[in-house]
């Protein structure tokens, strides 16, 4: 196990970055079936920790078949690619025993973000069923873990745009005009055999007071399953504030792969799925390349809209363990192609912030060591190192000092700094020393 990097809590940073009005992202992996291919995902998550996620968050197998090795990937994350992880952690076939070991271990390995769901019927089974002396729903979950482990957790949930697929059911009544859609069904969509499915006005009513009821029980924030229909969506959204559903809300996104396999990704999921990409499964079904390459322009216009929307700060991207297609999306929408690319504000906002759980330079990729008298301090190779490059980057003379001293004067200004005095004299002192260092270091080699 590596050195442990004591967690922040997903929601502090979500939070902060609204009052700054900077967008984000975040990806999810899943544990792999093979040595190789853990080998592989252990490489590729640390060339994509430099992107610079929020997070990044690891998938946990029915009834903890994969307990062990998310666990081990989180502490991966957690602790070597110093990106903070979010672990799910399911109902499904988990007794209360599994749970309280899981959780010890995150607290073990400074892991302190959890995403709790109900689970997917264990492999082989059509019906999920609860566990004797376990949980029925995300929701017991969330309940159990406030009641034993207070707010030391940022705990989240997810949330169904479109129903979940066990309330989307085939349209049987006689009264329903598919036309007018009356009376109103959420979510309607065609399937392959000409009838339609959706989910009834009961139903929904009952799925939206179910994720009221998760949010009330102490979940910060809501992933979203994945959709591709905006107008569903941003409907869903506007449903969820009218019931005073009031977290944060970050959709979850589903790149295109393969389209042979999308078909049953989407029936799964029932998800409903526009015409425009049914049509372009139909045309590149035997060119995966081609229809990949379709699919990055479709998720980015699609998530381009949600950027602008107003509506959501962020995209979490179910990667499937691949960096390409992600990199290209996020390429595409405009986000920084590596941590020190990130504006020189976020980077000592990130060191100086006094919060709860101190984000320890995370967007800068510093590593943070606490001194004698429990002051964090930076480390002083990376913030020459990042001196240097502002300076060649963006300053002729004094430019180097001038946007220290904005940047000094911006932090002051927040309010909820006020707590952080200590460790922003320290970031002024060690970085103003380093910034004025590295210029005269320019100047002398210019």
């Amino acid at each position: 196990m590596s050195s442990v990097v004591q967690g922040n809590k997903i929601i502090d940073k979500i939070n902060e970055r609204l009052k700054r009005g900077e967008q984000f992202f975040s990806f999810e992996y899943f544990p792999p079936k093979t040595q190789q291919g853990v080998q592989n995902l252990d490489k590729r998550m640390t060339e994509m920790a430099e992107r610079g996620p929020v997070w990044m968050d690891m998938t946990w197998g029915a009834g903890g078949r994969t307990s062990d090795l998310t666990l081990t990937l989180c502490d991966k994350i957690q602790n070597e690619k110093k990106i903070d992880a979010l672990m799910h952690l399911t109902c499904t076939n988990m007794e209360t025993k599994k749970i309280d070991d899981a959780l010890a271990e995150c607290k073990k390995l400074g892991v302190r973000n959890i995403l709790a769901l109900r689970g997917d019927p264990p492999m082989g089974e059509d019906r999920w069923t609860a566990t004797e002396g376990g949980f029925t729903c995300a929701k017991d979950l969330i309940t159990y873990i406030r009641k034993n482990h207070g707010e030391h957790f940022c705990v989240s949930c997810a949330g169904y745009p479109e129903g979940h697929p066990n309330v989307r059911k085939e349209i049987k009544d006689p009264n329903w005009n598919p036309e007018k859609n009356e009376p109103a069904y959420w979510a309607v969509r065609k399937l392959p055999n000409g009838k339609y499915e959706g989910v009834s006005p009961e139903d929904w009513k009952a799925e939206q007071a179910y994720l009221k009821a998760k949010v009330d029980a102490g979940s910060d924030f809501i992933v979203t399953q994945l959709f591709y229909d905006l107008d569903i969506f941003y409907a869903w959204v506007k449903e969820c504030r009218k019931i005073g559903i009031n977290v944060p809300i970050l959709p979850g996104i589903m790149p295109f792969f393969k389209a042979g396999s999308f078909g049953r990704m989407t029936g799964f999921c029932k998800t409903v799925v526009p015409a425009e990409i049914h049509a372009a499964v139909k045309k590149y079904k035997k060119d995966d390349k081609a229809f990949q390459a379709w699919g990055v322009e479709y998720i980015t216009k699609l998530c381009k809209s949600l950027l602008t929307s107003g509506i959501v700060p962020s995209v979490h991207l179910y990667t499937l363990n691949n960096k390409a297609i992600p990199y290209k999306i996020l390429d595409a929408l405009g986000f920084p192609k590596s941590k020190s690319d990130a504006g020189q504000l976020d980077r000592f906002f990130s060191l100086a912030i006094g919060s709860k759980a101190p984000d320890k330079g995370w967007r800068a990729g510093l590593e943070s060591k606490e001194s004698k008298n429990g002051l964090v301090k930076p480390d002083m190779k990376s913030l020459v190192d990042q001196a240097k490059k502002l300076t060649k980057a963006q300053t002729k003379e004094s430019g180097a000092i001038s946007v220290h001293t904005k940047v000094v004067s911006a932090i002051k200004k927040r309010p909820e700094l006020s707590n952080a005095s200590s460790h922003l004299e320290r970031a002024e002192k060690e970085t103003e020393r380093a910034t004025v260092a590295a210029y005269k270091a320019s100047k002398s080699t210019a």
